[in-house]
Order: C-alpha cells, then structure tokens, then sequence
C-alpha cells in the first residue's frame, strides 16, 4: 500500500529529462513549434550552433519562446526571469543551455 502511495506521488511529479540529446530534442520542438511553418521548413537545418536571429527571432518570440519551455524548465517564467539575458541566447545552443541551467536552479 506504501508502495502504490509513493508511485501515485513520483506520478504526479513532474521528472526533468535526464540526457542533454533529449533536453535539446525537446527545445527544439518547442521552437519549431512556436515558428510554424517557418520552423518547420529549417527543422533540418537546426543544430546547436544555429543562431537564432536567422530563424527571425525578435524580443516577442523569445519571450513567446521562453513562455512556451515553461513545462520542460519546470518552472514558471517569473521565477526564473531574473536569470535570463535574452542577448546571451544567441544560438539553439545556448537556448538549450540556458533551459538546462533554469531547470537546476
């Protein structure tokens, strides 16, 4: 009975991703996601050290964006607002590391 109550709980918890290569697939969808159609015609050509701006990404799409990865960070954007310097999220890359050190806070 133990048992069962503490799977039931691990359940409901939400479990970050455990390996970079998952982390960046996820960014990745997200970011497609939020580009339409546009994201979806560059989806092959995305890879850690495409710069954003290419992709027309402009102070709206960043936050939409950042909005939008609230579920892989686990957390909500205003908690971890403080953390962010848009201009140092330069490329997919840094997008992914930037998510990564958002979800250990």
């Amino acid at each position: 009975m133990a048992a069962q109550l503490i799977s039931a709980s691990n359940a409901q918890k939400k479990v970050p991703m455990s390996t970079q290569a998952s982390l960046y697939d996820d960014v990745c969808r997200a970011l497609i996601a939020m580009l339409g159609a546009d994201g979806a015609a560059r989806q092959a050509d995305l890879s850690p050290s495409t710069p954003l701006e290419s992709l027309g990404m402009d102070s709206m799409k960043y936050i939409n964006l950042l909005l939008s990865l609230e579920d892989i960070i686990g957390k909500e954007l205003d908690e971890v607002a403080e953390h962010i310097e848009l201009a140092e999220i330069t490329t997919v890359g840094r997008l992914v590391d930037l998510v990564e050190r958002l979800r250990d806070l």
